[in-house]
């Protein structure tokens, strides 16, 4: 039951338009009070900084178990991202330690490799006067060979998981689309992942505990005692695949998002290539001012829930706009504004609390390695059509970026 006193709005997530310009509309929900009740979607939507993460820090009360069935049937199973007790910090444990900084540091050379591999032909076409599409030419296929590396994934096979992972990223633009028409991309979704899910069940036997020197996540979790007691092969399967899933496509989003930034703040490129020491900063800039993971959703546990001054009751479904509180003025100054300078505060393009992202810290090193060698390599760009950002407001990014040289 939606509270008396609260501000409603009406209004299409889908809209491409939207997508693409959303900050009007966010400045309107911050300007009502942050929280404001959308009939169009019948869903509550918080775009305050303060509330943001005052939700993101009460999973008992704000949780995410009810989407559970509805997501493990994207992924073929239930994944930790949708348990919010006890079960969810134990799988979380499996992989955190291979996420933490110090672990990834080893992967430094691997991503480096990974990203002048594919840079380099772009760039030589750029050089000869040529207009290049960066997402599907570009950055598409980074964070996919990284984490398939990850995974252990036989080099042979890395071709085909790069075909499954960019269908199920497709997929998600497909879900968001309306009357239907992203159908046949959620069918070629569905189909990459039941292939993937396939490959990877059949690797279960096969993996054990990965040496000191090698990576293989699958083989991480097969041998962890509390997988092999407490979780089911299903399980298994789609946390692996849900992995793949996380791993590509945001951080192919951001990588893309980056470029596009870059080329219309001119002057914000300069200043990177003046001082490359501005490199991780100048990533967190991007990805507060867009906010990849653009919003995520929780529902009303129990009754006698607040957000603000209104009152919620017990199943009322949140949609958490990220991409609203992190250009809340209440936090930043001139937060429209593009600054690889501004002063560090920390920002929710990563969720936070429970459900913060597992892979945040290698999103990061993939991206400032990325941001380094394009300032290196290419030098100066430009746009050299429209961003087209679809209709996915979930996981949102451009994806057809057409650059030239300046």
């Amino acid at each position: 039951m939606v509270a008396t006193h609260s501000p409603l709005l009406s209004f299409d997530t889908t809209d491409p338009a939207f997508v693409a310009e959303p900050w009007g509309r966010y400045r309107e929900i911050r300007d009502l009070g942050g929280i404001v009740f959308n009939e169009r979607i019948n869903r509550w939507m918080v775009g305050e900084f303060d509330l943001v993460k005052q939700i993101l820090s009460a999973p008992s009360r704000f949780g995410s178990e009810r989407g559970q069935v509805e997501h493990a049937a994207v992924f073929g199973g239930p994944t930790m991202e949708f348990y919010d007790g006890p079960h969810h910090d134990q799988i979380r444990s499996i992989w955190s330690g291979d996420f933490r900084p110090r672990a990834l540091a080893r992967l430094r050379p691997v991503i480096a490799e990974i990203v002048r591999s594919r840079l380099e032909p772009v760039a030589a076409r750029l050089r000869d006067g040529e207009t290049v599409e960066v997402v599907s030419e570009l950055t598409r296929g980074i964070p996919t060979e990284v984490i398939a590396h990850m995974l252990g994934v036989e080099p042979e096979m890395v071709g085909q998981f790069t075909v499954w992972s960019d269908a199920m990223g497709a997929s998600a633009e497909g879900y968001s689309m309306p009357n239907g028409h992203g159908a046949d991309l959620i069918a070629a979704g569905k189909h990459a992942t039941a292939q993937l899910n396939s490959y990877i069940r059949e690797q279960l036997p096969r993996r054990g505990c990965p040496a000191d020197d090698s990576w293989d996540l699958i083989g991480t979790m097969v041998a962890h005692e509390y997988a092999c007691e407490h979780m089911t092969e299903q399980e298994i399967v789609a946390s692996n695949t849900q992995l793949v899933f996380a791993g590509n496509e945001t951080t192919a989003k951001l990588l893309a998002q980056i470029v596009a930034t870059l080329a219309t703040h001119p002057d914000q490129r300069r200043a990177l290539q003046a001082d490359r020491t501005l490199a991780l900063d100048a990533v967190e800039e991007v990805h507060r001012l867009e906010t990849v993971s653009h919003s995520i959703f929780r529902d009303v546990v129990g009754d006698g829930v607040t957000v603000g001054d209104v009152a919620m009751a017990d199943g009322e479904r949140i949609t958490l706009l990220l991409g609203a509180a992190n250009r809340d003025p209440r936090r930043w100054e001139h937060p429209d504004d593009f600054d690889v300078t501004r002063r560090k505060l920390s920002h929710l393009g990563f969720a936070f609390g429970l459900h913060s992202c597992l892979g945040m810290n290698l999103a990061r090193l993939e991206a400032q390695i990325f941001l380094e060698e394009l300032i290196g390599t290419v030098g100066d760009w430009q746009l050299a059509g429209p961003l087209d950002y679809g209709t996915n407001y979930t996981v949102r990014g451009p994806s057809r970026v057409l650059v030239s040289l300046g």
